[in-house]
């Protein structure tokens, strides 16, 4: 089709030559005559490509059409929107994971420094207690500093520094 639209094409400039060529002939009815067919020609080549241009379009958006709409093509895009949903809750799970996580992190941590402070007030009662009990056997300003210790310790959460005190104390009595 593509090979007649050519041809046509072509032969409407051979006319369109022949006519200027019959222009130098004295017959000029014969020159308007050329002109009209090569202009026929070259409108019917143009028609011939554009309606094979509409023709190949139509076919070719049908063909695409019929390929989209598949079995095989239907199906790779279920599978591909199963691989989505598959990731997208998997992402989902590792997020929700994560979230957990950090939130019973934030617990453990909160229950352990709980924890360490209600330990820490229970062992400065206890050294409260030893204290009063050795309270003459000590130097008045030994035991202030170890008052002072105590309560400083108490304030600062730090179990160590108590049983260290508490041991201080154990080995002076």
């Amino acid at each position: 089709m593509i090979k007649l639209a050519i041809s046509i094409f072509i032969a409407a400039l051979t006319l369109f030559l022949i006519a200027e060529a019959v222009f130098l002939l004295p017959a000029s009815d014969l020159k308007k005559v050329f002109y009209q067919v090569g202009a026929l020609a070259l409108l019917a080549s143009f028609s011939i490509l554009f309606t094979h241009l509409i023709l190949l379009t139509g076919i070719l958006t049908i063909r695409r059409i019929c390929h989209y709409f598949s079995g095989t093509e239907r199906q790779q895009r279920r599978q591909w929107f199963t691989l989505g949903k598959l990731e997208q809750e998997h992402h989902l799970f590792s997020q929700r994971t994560l979230k957990i996580r950090y939130f019973l992190n934030l617990k453990i941590k909160r229950l352990e420094s709980a924890n360490d402070r209600k330990h820490s007030r229970s062992l400065a009662k206890a050294i409260e207690q030893d204290l009063a009990m050795i309270k003459s056997h000590v130097p008045p300003d030994q035991f202030k500093a170890w008052q002072q210790q105590n309560t400083q310790y108490r304030r600062q959460a730090n179990v160590e520094g108590l049983i260290a005190l508490q041991q201080t104390i154990i080995t002076h009595s």
